[in-house]
């Protein structure tokens, strides 16, 4: 499952030793066989372990070598594309790339379909090219130095590398502690860069990388139908493809199932198309395991196992498991999800339900587990969007009229004036309405942890006061949609559950050909007379159960999350003075501040605005960015 590999411009010395990045990715704890091979080819050394491939040939008379981490989803299509080339029908996945190169050089990603890093070395014109799949599933970092290019699927493989410096990127760090949107490409370590999701880096002769975009899909194609009913019917079908090619293998199949559409939408799919074939599967619920006042999430829901058992009992061959969110420590759990990352984790109070699940997917055999994290911009897309158009192109009957609906729905009109139409003015002008109407907007500072003189350093708090820890604030001409999703870069948050519980996580609501669907199709499909959401409602009518279609509330993830907090109370007394003999983490964070909320505890009302962002987002965010630094650093007495 990890690729490795170098391009060396001149020919002194001995070529760099790429079994030390194979041997630094290995995933030791997993049942794969521990395989690893090399190729070397003139000024190129490609590396493979574990269920990576990689080739050499020489197909339309280009003497090539391709690694491949990954899966393709369009086989059956580029054989019949490629077939003239002399391909076999055997070919493996790698080398059904590395034709694809031959054939279309620079756009071959483009015709790749799945969930794939791919590199591709021309020892013809002596060009390395680092692609990944368009929506970013499978992680690809490189690194350039004098005379070399290395890449590998994961930053320890680099990082393995005598040559190249372990040293973390300061303003990676003060984004994540505000809570900003990084930089694309950018990652933990400074020098260390990402290859950005729908693109090709190519690094010529001269030494000179070229990156090009090739998903665009601003470019897309309108789809039409002549009636609502066919487009229903196409977001089945779409949702029926891409669950079918993640559960194509004969292990077992497990997934997560909440009380809400997008997963039960993925479990149902995937249940229907393994009764086919007299296969059951495993649907995982985390459940609360410590207790919650009522007052705190008036208009949450803080435990989703009923309306998932409702869901999962829906189908004969789904076994329900309900996994309590704590099975330890919250920090234990962040620290292991931190460490399999290569960096720290973006929300430290899911680690502790996500690491429960994982052992217990672990632990009953779960070779795959599929879920929908996507499918809040793709799917289940409310048509928040298409709000701010109509309210941005002026077209204010048509904004009227989805307002009254949802109105009628329960939304109050303060409500949608604040979000789609405050949302589109100057920065100042939204604070000050907001604070005059009683909705005052947060101040950075209260839901991060980042010492103000760190911050003003790196001249973030200009944006951080912008944004005010709502991504919504941010600016956008193009569609929402498409920049969350080029926002979002969640692979190695896959690499991480292989790596920790030997199974591949997949999200059949991230499928390149789903994601163009919903994207092609008209936005009012997604927003009708007032309902949000209603192209998933309408295609999981007689799907899911009624009670799950009508559930206006959403999820609350981790309600219980000070429970575990509070258990670590302790912990991280001792942890506050160990970052303060961290160079990193005690320019970073605020710690006198932090000391101040340890000593003046809560006792409730963790719902409280006052208390939950401080508390949830802030502290845990602020430890668990600063526990990963001191580690890397070697702080740790």
């Amino acid at each position: 499952m990890a690729i490795a590999g170098c391009r060396v411009s001149s020919g002194d010395g001995a070529p760099p030793d790429i079994e030390r990045s194979l041997a630094a990715m290995t995933l030791r704890a997993s049942t794969t066989k521990r395989r690893t091979s090399v190729l070397r080819d003139g000024g190129a050394v490609f590396g493979r372990c574990d269920e990576g491939q990689i080739s050499a040939g020489t197909p339309r008379g280009i003497a090539t070598v391709a690694a491949f981490d990954g899966r393709l989803d369009n086989r059956s299509e580029l054989l019949r594309m490629l077939g003239a080339d002399g391909v076999s029908p055997m070919a493996s996945d790698c080398e059904l790339a590395m034709f694809a190169y031959a054939r279309w050089e620079g756009e071959f990603a483009d015709r790749l379909i799945g969930d794939f890093a791919c590199a591709i070395w021309d020892g013809s014109r002596r060009t390395l090219l680092l692609a990944r799949d368009a929506i970013g599933a499978r992680p690809l970092f490189f690194w350039r130095g004098e005379g070399a290019v290395f890449f590998a699927t994961e930053p320890r493989g680099l990082l393995a590398q005598p040559q190249i410096p372990k040293e973390i990127d300061e303003a990676w760090v003060g984004r994540a502690l505000a809570w900003i949107p990084q930089e694309r490409g950018s990652s933990f370590y400074k020098g260390l860069e990402r290859v950005t999701a729908g693109h090709v880096a190519r690094f010529e002769r001269d030494g000179e990388v070229r990156r090009s975009k090739y998903w665009r899909p601003e470019s897309l194609a309108p789809i039409r139908f002549a009636s609502d009913d066919d487009y229903v019917e196409g977001l089945r079908a779409a949702l029926d493809t891409a669950v079918r090619d993640r559960i194509a293998g004969g292990g077992r199949i497990g997934g997560d199932l909440s009380g809400g559409l997008d997963s039960g939408g993925v479990m149902a799919t995937a249940a229907r198309r393994l009764q086919q074939h007299d296969r059951r599967l495993t649907a995982f619920t985390a459940v609360p395991a410590g207790e919650i006042d009522p007052a705190d999430y008036p208009r949450r829901i803080v435990d989703e196992g009923a309306l998932a058992a409702l869901t999962a009992a829906s189908f004969p061959n789904i076994d329900h498991v309900r996994v309590a969110n704590f099975a330890g420590s919250m920090f234990d759990a962040s620290d292991r999800a931190s460490r399999a990352m290569d960096c720290p984790v973006a929300a430290p109070v899911n680690s502790a339900w996500l690491d429960a699940i994982g052992e217990e997917a672990r632990r009953r055999g779960v070779g795959v587990l599929l879920t929908g994290q996507m499918g809040n911009m793709t799917m289940s897309y409310n048509g928040s969007g298409w709000l701010v158009d109509l309210c941005r192109s002026g077209r204010w009957g048509e904004l009227l009229r989805e307002f009254r609906g949802l109105v009628r729905q329960g939304a109050s009109w303060p409500s949608l004036i604040n979000r789609y139409m405050l949302g589109r003015a100057p920065a100042p002008l939204r604070r000050m309405v907001r604070t005059l109407a009683g909705r005052p907007e947060l101040d950075f500072r209260q839901y991060s942890m980042i010492r103000p003189e760190f911050a003003a350093r790196l001249r973030l708090l200009e944006q951080a006061r912008e944004i005010s820890g709502d991504l919504t604030n941010i600016d956008r001409r193009g569609d929402m949609r498409v920049e969350m999703i080029e926002t979002l870069d969640l692979a190695m948050y896959g690499r991480a559950a292989k790596r920790m519980y030997g199974f591949d996580r997949l999200d059949p609501t991230a499928d390149r050909r789903l994601v163009e669907y919903c994207l092609a199709i008209p936005q009012s499909q997604f927003l009708r007379d007032g309902q949000p959401r209603s192209l998933m409602l309408r295609a999981m009518e007689g799907v899911l159960p009624d009670a799950v279609l009508r559930e206006r509330r959403r999820g609350l993830q981790s309600a219980d999350w000070h429970v575990g907090l509070a258990a670590a109370r302790d912990e991280i007394v001792v942890e506050i003075e160990r970052l303060s003999r961290s160079p990193l983490a005690s320019e970073a964070l605020d710690l006198p501040r932090l000391r101040r909320m340890v000593e003046n505890w809560p006792s409730g009302g963790w719902g409280r605005r006052e208390i939950y962002y401080p508390y949830c987002f802030a502290l845990t965010k602020g430890l668990a960015v600063g526990r990963h630094i001191r580690q890397v650093e070697g702080v740790n007495g």
